[in-house]
């Protein structure tokens, strides 16, 4: 819900022009150099002359980043939790329900996006009774080529956070990151996900929370494998990065149904943020809550860093070489 909430923070109370403290283990979710050393510091979308995760243009001779070796190329699946082409609560206007805005490179764009949409109270509690026939707004990303498990991040995922200027009502803070979350997860199969194990250190027992957060900004320091914890709007461009080795334990890895080294699909989930929804140790999770227009999560694009290699020439060559002895062998039978 980022475009209608750039303008109602510029209505805020107050601008703040000092920095924010940070005080959590994980990045500040506004990459560059004050990400350095993070297990999960921001991946630019865009690297050149106007420097990291500065968005490119005609001018400025910023290019993609070419450490993503390609892009998610199509949708298996985009099921948003509001009614689509009714912008207003419960509703997602058209223009923001285009599942392929996900597919492609990164832009950067703030309208570039594709939304997931929000789940009201009573959206929640249905969910809860039947979380199949009442899923959380889902998006599920396919690739020509599959993510393995290298060194390092293996993907990013873009969505269009963005640093707040402002002090404002609905739970705005000045150089807090505007984060609506989810959950990511990967498949092989296409039918059985591992999501990623999740840190939320915020608002424990929602202890400091203000009674309206619809615009609601944090300190994404304290927030770990979920995806929207970076700046990617007004200009910047960073990726939440994902280690496929944070799932080597995990039940369908260890059981081989989800091969680490063949994910063909990238499942991204929104997070409804009144609490609900919790992370891996079970701490409840809270960001911008309820949303509208174009609620919930506004994902951009995934960027893959560690994908199946083509066959060197060296295996061409051996493969050739089989073949003709096969030939061979073939004639003088």
């Amino acid at each position: 819900m980022k475009m209608q909430t750039a303008y109602l923070l510029a209505a805020g109370l107050s601008m703040i022009t000092a920095s924010s403290v940070y005080a959590g283990p994980y990045s500040p979710g506004k990459g560059g150099a004050g990400e350095a050393g993070y297990i999960d510091a921001g991946i630019p979308g865009f690297v050149g002359d106007a420097g990291d995760g500065v968005q490119a243009t005609d001018s400025n001779g910023n290019f993609v980043n070419p450490i993503f070796k390609s892009w998610a190329t199509g949708v298996q699946l985009y099921k948003p939790s509001d009614e689509v082409g009714t912008y207003g609560m419960n509703g997602i206007g058209s223009q923001f329900a285009d599942p392929s805005l996900a597919t492609g490179a990164v832009t950067g764009k703030n309208m570039h996006t594709v939304s997931l949409g929000d789940m009201d109270a009573d959206e929640i509690a249905n969910h809860l009774t039947n979380p199949t026939a009442n899923p959380a707004g889902t998006l599920v990303l396919t690739f020509d080529k599959a993510i393995t498990n290298g060194e390092g991040a293996d993907f990013a995922a873009f969505e269009n956070g963005f640093v707040s200027n402002y002090n404002a009502s609905g739970g705005a803070t000045a150089g807090l990151m505007f984060a609506e979350l989810g959950f990511v997860e990967v498949s092989t199969n296409g039918i059985d996900f591992a999501q990623f194990p999740s840190t939320y250190l915020n608002y424990e027992n929602g202890d400091g929370l203000p009674s309206n957060y619809a615009y609601l900004s944090q300190d994404v320091s304290n927030v770990h494998n979920l995806v929207g914890k970076h700046s990617n709007a007004y200009g910047e461009s960073w990726g939440t990065p994902f280690d496929l080795s944070d799932l080597e334990n995990h039940e369908l890895v260890l059981s081989g149904v989800v091969d680490l080294d063949e994910i063909n699909y990238v499942k991204i989930v929104d997070i409804a943020g009144n609490g609900t929804f919790q992370d891996s140790e079970g701490r409840a999770i809270y960001d911008a809550w309820v949303t509208w227009g174009s609620g919930g999560l506004d994902f951009e694009a995934l960027g893959v860093i560690n994908q199946v290699p083509e066959p060197g020439a060296a295996t061409m060559l051996l493969a050739l070489g089989l073949l003709g002895c096969f030939s061979n062998r073939s004639k003088r039978a």
